[in-house]
């Protein structure tokens, strides 16, 4: 089992070096278990090179095989701890920027207060990814701001998301959608639910999405994004919970393109379809909604 994951760590990140960091082994121990699997399966699973690692035909097979075998060794894990109750554990969270950095954190504290022997694992990444680890069975529930529909993910509307453009203090309050590709934009990179509502509201605006924008950076990391803009790198299209203190306190300007309105987004939480919730996971999603409900009240 335990060269399995290591193989299938192999294969996600395409490094001896990285899995073997990832999963806290030495790179000798790393490749003993790859040179073990290929012994027992009597097939070479990687071809080396000095600077890259590429399965081979066999490999990707057994890779493909290992990423569902750990994922329903883990459901099964899952289920039998279920029965043990809610009072020790381990769930892994994955959301997206907004909802890791701005919704969950609060509630986390709280799940942790009630339930201080569950361990918590928070990933976030962008909302594809996150949606990606949910359909392999890497993550127990997810937070995102995106769809996409498949038949192993269900979604379920958490909240509702308001996304601004921002800028500098010194740039206009207003422009027109003609002049928007005259200003630098730093754009979210892809697959990134903040990045699809814009592109959406371009398209409705007639605009050819960002091709038509003069891209100056992408960048994964929305606190990254909001220095960016601080230090006059461009405007960018940000969640309104992301800027509101930075605008309060004049940092940061809000700045309105004639004609695009109503830029909104909702936020989801995600579980696998056909699978029966963890208590844990349950307890963390009743905390969530009862605080949804606080802050709209």
């Amino acid at each position: 089992m335990r060269r399995l994951e290591t193989f299938v760590k192999i294969a996600e990140l395409k490094s001896f070096t990285k899995a073997a960091q990832e999963l806290y082994l030495t790179q000798p121990t790393v490749s003993k278990q790859v040179v073990d699997l290929e012994r027992y399966f009597g097939v070479r699973l990687i071809d080396r090179t000095k600077r890259n690692v590429a399965l081979t035909r066999a490999g990707e097979i057994l890779a493909g095989y290992g990423k569902d075998f750990l994922a329903l060794r883990k459901e099964m894990i899952d289920a039998m701890e279920a029965f043990k109750g809610i009072k020790k554990g381990l769930i892994v969270v994955g959301a997206s920027n907004i909802p890791g950095i701005y919704i969950l954190p609060q509630a986390l504290k709280t799940f942790r207060e009630q339930y201080d022997g569950i361990q918590i694992k928070l990933i976030v990444s962008d909302s594809k990814d996150i949606m990606d680890r949910m359909e392999q069975g890497e993550i127990d529930v997810g937070f995102v701001g995106a769809k996409n529909e498949t038949k192993k993910i269900e979604y379920k509307r958490l909240v509702d998301d308001t996304l601004v453009i921002v800028a500098p203090p010194d740039y206009p309050d207003s422009i027109d959608p003609q002049n928007l590709k005259d200003y630098p934009f730093i754009i979210r990179e892809q697959g990134s639910g903040t990045r699809n509502s814009f592109q959406s509201a371009l398209k409705k605006m007639g605009m050819n999405q960002v091709a038509d924008l003069r891209i100056v950076a992408e960048l994964t990391d929305t606190e990254a994004i909001k220095e960016a803009v601080k230090n006059g790198m461009g405007i960018s299209c940000i969640s309104q919970r992301a800027v509101s203190d930075d605008i309060a306190n004049g940092q940061l300007k809000t700045m309105t393109i004639e004609g695009m309105r109503n830029l909104k987004r909702s936020f989801y939480v995600i579980t696998r379809k056909g699978r029966t919730l963890l208590p844990q996971v349950k307890a963390l999603t009743e905390i969530i909604d009862k605080r949804r409900k606080y802050d709209k009240a």
